[in-house]
């Protein structure tokens, strides 16, 4: 396997956008449950316990590891693919905004992240403890 032929100009464009596509659904995915668990979190205020609350901040926070794991393995094939793009067409520089919107939506995957583990934190230790009247 010494000389690996590059991909045609059409194939690498399509495997970049496929790329980047796989990475949007990540993201997309990721924050529709994160609003799932912002939302239980706020209607389950009055029966959320310490323990429900750490069950729950656990397994988003696997969920979340498992997201940002997957969205970072996408991420290096849209960095292969547009590689490969840029070696066919000889150009020196990809675009930066790529790169910039890449790197806000890794930003927003771990600031969302540790904002919605404090979330779950701040519902619990702001818990309403009086029952509803009967």
């Amino acid at each position: 396997m010494g000389g690996m032929d590059l991909l045609s100009l059409p194939d690498a464009v399509e495997l970049f956008y496929m790329a980047m596509e796989t990475q949007d659904r990540f993201f997309e995915f990721w924050i529709s449950a994160t609003f799932a668990v912002i939302i239980a979190c706020h209607l389950g205020s009055r029966t959320l316990t310490r323990g429900y609350s750490a069950i729950m901040a656990m397994m988003y926070t696997a969920f979340s590891v498992n997201m940002t794991s997957r969205w970072l393995l996408a991420q290096g094939a849209v960095t292969r693919y547009r590689a490969e793009m840029l070696t066919i067409l000889e150009a020196d520089t990809g675009s930066r905004l790529v790169d910039l919107a890449r790197f806000l939506t890794f930003g927003t995957l771990i600031f969302g992240t540790i904002c919605t583990l404090f979330f779950i934190w701040f519902t619990v230790k702001g818990r309403k403890v009086g029952r509803a009247a009967t």
